[in-house]
């Protein structure tokens, strides 16, 4: 077992990093999180790094759910961000679509 002195040892930071490190939570665990547009590999609830002053676009996007984006900025090593996504409401279909479908 490793012991660290304190967080930003653990996480690897120095003292005058250009980056933070953003806590990433969303009620509905498994949202994709995308940063300024590009999609990660990461989920929710993960710890991502974000740089350190500017705002950076946080998108999360979970199946059944709106997207939620928000604007992020942060001048400390660590961060957190925490939302609720919204459902999207079901819909019901007719039977004239089941119907016209081929087996």
């Amino acid at each position: 077992m490793a012991w660290f002195k304190n967080l930003r040892e653990l996480l690897g930071l120095q003292k005058n990093s250009t980056m933070c490190l953003c806590m990433v939570v969303s009620e509905q665990e498994g949202a994709e999180i995308w940063l300024n547009d590009r999609k990660t590999n990461f989920v929710t609830p993960k710890a991502v790094a974000i740089p350190k002053g500017p705002e950076t676009k946080i998108t999360l996007k979970l199946v059944g759910h709106k997207d939620h984006t928000a604007y992020v900025k942060s001048a400390h090593t660590l961060t957190y961000y925490h939302c609720k996504l919204e459902r999207i409401p079901l819909r019901l279909i007719r039977n004239e679509v089941y119907q016209s479908a081929s087996l």
